[in-house]
């Protein structure tokens, strides 16, 4: 049935059912009652086409979840959490989340730009920013409203939100110092990640601050899953002078790390500390030792990321003034046994590359 139908059935205008429908004009109490009783009763269904092209938008807002790579399961239900939290914001004012995700970086930005082109979403959140991401660049380039979930410098002045990533590098470290560790490897994702670039500068900070010599060749950037965790530890405890700790900025990583060292006759939290970023799920409560890292409250993360893109949005940013939004998320540190050995020299056997 047609807004006409309807009009017709209750012997009222187009208008002044389309009024009562939106709730906009002059309609009486008692005539919207009416008509949206009827609506109800006759199954009524507007047309949302007309109506977004009314509005000159759709009523959707895009996620773009960070680029697929094969084995790379880690950020589901990170993000599946997130968009729970967005769409709980998005409700409130009849609006959609669209969920995109591409396999390649040159796919991704082709995607990307297809999305626009098409008008397929009023606004993007996009996500696994880079230090120098042509996205952000293009996204600017073209005025299209977007929040960026992680800092880069790319994309001009623009909304964004992001972890506490200083703090967490920041903490890691201290912590291990504390533990008496002073040979401690760091592992963080590649292709120009703006993540790793901001942790290894916090890393180093902690460092220097003990007088700890920075030593590039326990550094590591690699696949964030757990085969990437199981080779990155592989490749560092076949160092002629292997660390004594090593922090991840991946949960899935420090699993496949888990792996590499029962094979090799270590334990974690007894003969190497192992620590890692943000814990994305349940699994690292389950290992043993359980696995030391940081959690953040992630339903209100989603439901903030939404108010800030909202903000952007013509028509629905004046509901939230139209600021640009650049906030660091908290990070909260939950202290696990699987770091809290206390390193004596000697005490970590070398193994054979």
């Amino acid at each position: 049935m047609g807004i006409k139908t309807l009009a017709s059935q209750l012997n009222l205008s187009i208008a002044t059912v389309s009024r009562a429908l939106n709730s906009s004009g002059p309609v009486s109490a008692k005539t919207r009652k009416r008509v949206l009783e009827a609506a109800a009763e006759l199954g009524y269904s507007p047309n949302i086409s007309a109506g977004s092209l009314r509005k000159g938008r759709i009523d959707t807002i895009g996620l773009m979840l960070p680029l697929f790579t094969q084995g790379e399961s880690y950020p589901l239900s990170l993000f599946m959490a997130l968009a729970d939290g967005m769409q709980t914001v998005l409700a409130r004012h009849q609006l959609d989340l669209a969920i995109f995700q591409s396999h390649s970086s040159e796919d991704e930005l082709t995607q990307l730009k297809r999305i626009v082109s098409r008008r397929q979403v009023d606004g993007l959140i996009v996500s696994n920013t880079r230090r120098h991401d042509a996205r952000l660049d293009f996204l600017a380039a073209q005025a299209f409203p977007f929040l960026a979930f992680g800092r880069s410098e790319s994309g001009g002045v623009h909304a964004w939100i992001d972890l506490d990533i200083e703090a967490a590098a920041d903490q890691a470290v201290e912590r291990l110092i504390g533990f008496n560790h002073r040979r401690i490897a760091v592992v963080m994702p590649g292709q120009d990640a703006m993540q790793a670039h901001i942790y290894l500068k916090s890393y180093k900070g902690a460092l220097k601050r003990h007088g700890i010599p920075f030593d590039p060749s326990i550094v590591r950037h690699g696949e964030f899953s757990e085969r990437g965790g199981y080779r990155v530890a592989e490749s560092l405890l076949a160092c002629a002078e292997p660390p004594t700790a090593i922090v991840f900025q991946s949960d899935a990583m420090a699993i496949g790390a888990y792996r590499k060292l029962h094979e090799v006759g270590l334990t974690p939290g007894k003969d190497i500390a192992i620590s890692t970023g943000v814990l994305t799920g349940d699994v690292p409560d389950y290992l043993s030792p359980r696995l030391t890292g940081f959690t953040l409250t992630v339903r209100e993360l989603g439901m903030r990321m939404a108010e800030a893109m909202l903000a952007r949005l013509p028509g629905v940013g004046a509901y939230y003034n139209g600021v640009l939004i650049q906030e660091i998320w908290p990070l909260q540190l939950k202290a696990r046994s699987s770091d809290q050995n206390v390193f004596e020299s000697g005490s970590l056997p070398l193994q054979e590359g």
